[in-house]
């Protein structure tokens, strides 16, 4: 999941060479034909694996403690981060955001109503600029990744340390400036529509 938000970043990001760089990128990836429809079932079921874990772990977390119930005195247990402590919300947002960014853009008519500025059809490009330059939905954009950035700081660094490393200072400070890299890199999309785009 992190390799593929680093790939999709990278290619969002060609946005900013124009309808030709970025209607380009599209086309390359569609021109892989049956191996981005691989890639694509594979992300999913890694991504459906990753909720039904999460689920599980929930789960087990409500049985140790004999039921839905809140502790008696319910303080953040050791150094718990931010990230950890909001895991459950930003999941919930992500998962709807996902759901609702694949509609939004990937199953959109490339050739549609929401394609055309200025009188011509801009393809997928068309489509990204007209869907950002309206404020609020690049605000519901931008919190998702500021949740997605929540998400990566908890996760890359539980990953690390999963793998066996250990150094949780230094792999905090990477998983957080990685994280915000991320946020900066994908929210700079909407920004960058609405201000000087429109």
């Amino acid at each position: 999941l992190v390799l593929f938000i680093i790939a999709h970043l990278v290619g969002n990001l060609f946005i900013y060479g124009g309808p030709h760089a970025f209607n380009g990128y599209v086309e390359k990836l569609e021109d892989l034909g049956i191996l981005l429809n691989i890639a694509e079932y594979t992300l999913l079921l890694v991504f459906l694996v990753h909720i039904w874990m999460t689920a599980l772990l929930v789960l087990e977390n409500i049985k140790a403690r004999g039921g839905i119930k809140r502790y008696a005195v319910d303080k953040p247990v050791g150094n718990r981060s931010l990230a950890t402590r909001l895991m459950p919300y930003s999941g919930t947002y992500l998962l709807l955001f996902v759901v609702w960014h694949v509609f939004d853009f990937q199953f959109a008519d490339q050739t549609g109503v929401r394609s055309y500025i200025a009188g011509k059809s801009y393809g997928l490009y068309g489509i990204v600029v007209n869907s950002f330059a309206d404020p609020l939905h690049g605000m519901l954009y931008i919190i998702a990744m500021c949740f997605l950035g929540l998400h990566l700081a908890h996760g890359v660094e539980s990953t690390i340390q999963t793998l066996g490393f250990r150094n949780p200072p230094a792999f905090q400070k990477f998983s957080r400036y990685f994280a915000l890299l991320m946020v900066i890199g994908y929210s700079s999309i909407p920004v960058y529509v609405l201000f000087f785009l429109r």
